[in-house]
């Protein structure tokens, strides 16, 4: 079971030092010393206690309430209300202070630590753009070396890591028929054979009129290769987008 600490002793010598002692033993001690060195009387003072901080809401309250009751302080009050207003005053200026310094305190604390996570990303981006870079690097090395006798892409084997390709080649995925330019369509439709056939025994204006008068239900269609083609050399085709393919994996 834990005991409370001794109240802490203080005593006066004839000369009028004053010595303070942490507890009833070292104090007793020091009597009996004092008194068989022919020391001359002590006296034992009350301690002051340590001052007890007040919080800020505490002392604006307490400096309001003085504030309001000034009219009510009789002439004999008076000198006793002063004092206690000015030491009031005095301890919410400081406090005050205090915290106004704390607070700074805590916003140059968060301005560092937004200038860290700042760094921080700097450097993370910095690291994931190398690791892009690498992987690109590895993954071409295992594209170049094709593939097994069971069709399969072939690994990059170390002492201690293994590297493969997993997944399947890029696909084109449309997201938009309109906004795909007309270079990357073919034109399908029917019309007569005999038409056909005439049309290619001779072609001439009239001819290539009535060609087009007698087409049918003409349909576009999108030419999925000559868009991957252009997007695997990083040609932008608007309205489609490769998707899919292979991702390096480390073992």
């Amino acid at each position: 079971m834990e005991t409370a600490a001794e109240n802490p002793v203080v005593i006066q010598t004839p000369d009028t030092k004053v010595f303070r002692f942490p507890d009833q033993a070292s104090a007793e001690q020091f009597e009996r010393d004092v008194r068989q060195a022919g020391g001359g009387e002590l006296v034992r003072l009350a301690p002051v206690p340590p001052p007890v901080a007040r919080p800020l809401y505490d002392l604006e309250q307490h400096l309001a309430a003085l504030i309001d009751t000034e009219e009510m302080v009789s002439a004999e009050q008076d000198a006793e209300y002063s004092a206690e207003l000015q030491r009031v005053l005095i301890q919410a200026v400081e406090k005050r202070d205090r915290v106004g310094q704390f607070m700074a305190w805590l916003e140059s604390q968060a301005a560092l630590a937004q200038q860290e996570m700042q760094r921080l990303a700097e450097r993370r981006a910095f690291f994931q753009r190398a690791l892009a870079r690498m992987e690109g690097y590895v993954t071409r090395v295992i594209e170049s070396l094709g593939v097994d006798e069971k069709v399969k892409r072939k690994r990059l084997e170390g002492n201690t890591v293994t590297f493969a390709l997993h997944g399947c080649e890029k696909r084109v995925e449309i997201t938009d028929d309109q906004a795909v330019p007309a270079k990357y369509k073919r034109a399908a439709m029917t019309l007569p054979a005999d038409l056909w056939e005439e049309l290619m025994d001779s072609i001439n204006f009239e001819l290539r009129e009535r060609v087009l008068a007698a087409i049918t239900s003409p349909r576009l269609e999108v030419s999925s290769s000559l868009i991957k083609a252009d997007l695997k050399a990083d040609v932008a085709v608007p309205g489609a987008k490769l998707v899919g393919g292979t991702y390096l994996v480390r073992k």
